[in-house]
């Protein structure tokens, strides 16, 4: 949950630059500008991670889908949320699946599903995009805009110079709190592939680790990373063991909730209430 958390928030935040980097990849014309929309699925109980409106009305629709674990049936959930989204938002609508590690890869993920009946007479076909970013090369992403520095980190040519790669992304931020939102997501990220030892030695240059007032706040914006969407996770999961399907309005409020003691307080609530019409965010 944490690097679906870091990712989310770098979305939200660095969204232009997060199009920049992906508008070739995937056949978007250069310099196209998007406009965040609700992701929430309201006919289902579902919420993709990030979509966004493409500001050519001819091109439609943007969902981005991070993963960084393994999952079986996510083609199936893609082609849910792409009809879902073509039918609230109008389309088309284009699927962009970004793959953060190989552990999260599957012969599944090839860019289409197809099924057939039992002749073998093709009655569906929904393709999609599949971005590794493993393969991606660590020069361009650090080349490219500060917003999408923190994926530099996951690229293997990072593996062998890591330290190195910090470095350079370090000397890209300004000297803002965009650095700590930036080196806080890029230490996160870094958890995906590396261990503990590693990730410490490749920050050291850069933070003077323990003793320095930057690593500390980064430590506490990983935390309230995790903590923060562990408690979205857990107050759901309340709220449905006791009272069934969560209506997809409250969903989406309890994603939009950032304030981690206000999700501690509802989480005690939902244990007491007696019903969903008692719950109060």
């Amino acid at each position: 949950m944490k690097y679906d958390s870091t990712l989310k928030h770098l979305l939200d935040r660095f969204a232009a630059d997060w199009i920049g980097l992906l508008a070739p990849l995937v056949d978007l014309p250069p310099g196209v500008q998007v406009e965040a929309l609700d992701a929430d699925l309201s006919t289902v109980q579902a919420m993709t991670d990030k979509v966004f409106r493409l500001h050519r009305p001819e091109l439609g629709v943007l969902h981005l889908e991070p993963q960084s674990s393994h999952d079986l049936e996510l083609p199936d959930r893609l082609l849910v949320y792409n009809s879902l989204l073509h039918r609230r938002h109008g389309g088309p609508v284009r699927t962009v699946v970004l793959l953060l590690r190989r552990e999260a890869d599957s012969p599944t993920l090839s860019g289409s599903l197809r099924r057939a009946r039992a002749d073998g007479q093709e009655y569906l076909r929904f393709d999609y995009d599949v971005i590794r970013v493993w393969q991606m090369s660590a020069d361009v992403l650090l080349a490219g805009p500060i917003g999408v520095l923190p994926l530099a980190v996951l690229a293997d040519d990072a593996k062998d110079r890591l330290e190195d790669v910090v470095v350079r992304m370090d000397h890209r931020l300004p000297n803002d709190p965009t650095r700590n939102l930036l080196l806080a997501s890029s230490f996160i990220l870094c958890g995906l592939r590396y261990n503990e030892e590693v990730i410490q030695a490749a920050y050291q240059r850069v933070l003077g680790m323990k003793e320095s007032v930057t690593y500390q706040a980064i430590i506490r914006e990983g935390v309230a990373y995790g903590t923060i969407a562990a408690r979205q996770t857990a107050l759901l999961d309340v709220l449905e063991e006791r009272f069934g399907v969560v209506p997809p309005e409250l969903v989406a409020m309890i994603h939009a909730t950032s304030d981690s003691a206000k999700l501690q307080t509802a989480i005690r609530r939902a244990v007491r209430v007696a019903s969903l019409d008692e719950f109060q965010l």
